[in-house]
């Protein structure tokens, strides 16, 4: 027997639905980055591997660029992570994400994640402007740290705009549940 949110089909607001589609294509291109970024972290790590092993001679730095590409990596994939709602979750109650009270709670997921990530990227941008106003630099490439920072912090807040905007989509969907990415529903009983 199938539920009375499967039954229905889902419809967004117009205004939702562009909205969604712009924050898609910001959220596409940001993994695309990430996805480059790591097919240069590859890359690296075998010139390295190979340029130590074999010819004695490591990529300088290689520790640095390894750190910052890892940075990149994660913040660059964190604003899809945050619009599509690919969190980890274990569901031990999934009676939890049913109806008015699953819309409920999502929404109130929802304002909660966009605060905590509010919160994290104000300090975050706090430390960058330290790292400006003392110089901080990596040890061997000598590269300025708050351009890195700076970047994170920007893509912290770009996950709280995505939040939010799931939040919107929660928002102005009342007693539903949210497709899925591929624009499925799971349906439970």
């Amino acid at each position: 027997m199938m539920t009375d949110i499967s039954q229905n089909k889902f419809e967004e607001h117009p205004q939702v639905v562009r909205l969604n589609r712009v924050a898609g294509l910001l959220a596409d291109a940001s993994m695309f980055i990430a996805c480059l970024i790591l097919l240069w972290l590859v890359g690296l790590t075998c010139v390295d591997v190979v340029g130590r092993y074999f010819f004695r001679v490591p990529v300088t730095g290689a520790t640095e660029l390894v750190q910052i590409s890892m940075a990149g990596i994660i913040f660059f994939s964190l604003p899809a992570m945050f619009l599509r709602d690919d969190q980890v979750i274990v569901d031990l109650f999934s009676f939890v994400r049913k109806g008015w009270f699953g819309w409920v709670v999502s929404l109130a997921f929802s304002v909660a994640t966009v605060v905590a990530v509010w919160i994290i990227a104000e300090r975050v941008s706090g430390y960058a402007v330290r790292a400006f106003e003392d110089g901080d630099e990596t040890i061997y490439l000598k590269i300025p740290l708050y351009f890195v920072v700076w970047g994170i912090t920007i893509l912290i807040y770009l996950s709280g705009v995505f939040a939010a905007v799931r939040g919107v989509r929660i928002l102005c969907s009342p007693g539903r549940q949210l497709p899925d990415e591929t624009g499925a529903r799971e349906v439970t009983e």
